[in-house]
């Protein structure tokens, strides 16, 4: 069984937050939530994944990843020179080289929102991506990085694929009559199938899952 862990989408803010709040007399109380949801999909010659966030004042964030194509020998060629460019996977103990052709499409979402049922049952992600789609033929050379744009709609839906989970967590850091912080965070998680479409991505999750998670933060300096 594949096994997942999961973490407050605004992470735990244990030392990050430490060196700043000392610079000035502070007493805060804080709080927030997020959610996300994530799919990945893989069949012979394809294989992606999308990411999605929404946090508490932050809204809506996201990537999405696929590649089309295979890994084929190529004829008669050898390894180009280090130039920064991706060389040829070399899979044999001979002297075969072999490359990538295909396509690889990313991009990142903006404008999103997600709802996600009380007990994860189902989940809607909707928002928009930007999209850029490179060419590759790593035989002849071409490794992309001239990628063709758009801006397309994303809708993602998840539905719950194993038991409900829950987890929480907390953290301090104190400095004796200089900083005391406490941190604490709670949520719930469920294994999810669901599929995504995106301009020229349509797909269906092999393996996804949805989370949901509040925190709480005191700030004594």
């Amino acid at each position: 069984m594949r096994k997942f862990m999961a973490a407050p989408i605004a992470g735990l803010m244990v030392l990050a937050i430490a060196a700043p709040v000392l610079a000035a007399p502070n007493v805060s109380n804080t709080s927030g939530s997020g959610k996300s949801i994530y799919g990945e999909w893989s069949s012979e010659g394809t294989y992606g994944y999308v990411f999605l966030g929404e946090e508490t004042g932050q809204g809506g964030f996201g990537d999405i990843y696929q590649e089309s194509g295979a890994y084929v020998e190529c004829d008669g060629a050898l390894p180009p020179p280090d130039k920064g460019g991706v060389v040829p996977q070399d899979t044999t103990p001979g002297d075969g080289y072999y490359g990538f052709v295909g396509t690889r499409t990313y991009g990142w979402a903006t404008d999103l929102h997600i709802t996600l049922s009380k007990r994860l049952e189902t989940g809607t992600a909707t928002g928009t991506a930007e999209l850029f789609t490179e060419t590759v033929d790593e035989c002849a050379g071409v490794y992309g990085g001239d990628p063709v744009s758009e801006t397309v709609a994303i809708n993602v839906t998840a539905k719950a694929a194993g038991p409900l989970a829950s987890f929480k967590g907390s953290g301090s850091y104190k400095i004796p009559s200089e900083f005391n912080g406490h941190q604490s965070y709670r949520g719930t998680e469920r294994q999810a199938t669901g599929s995504v479409v995106a301009g020229s991505i349509n797909a269906s999750f092999t393996f996804g899952y949805m989370n949901q998670v509040s925190w709480s933060e005191h700030v004594n300096a």
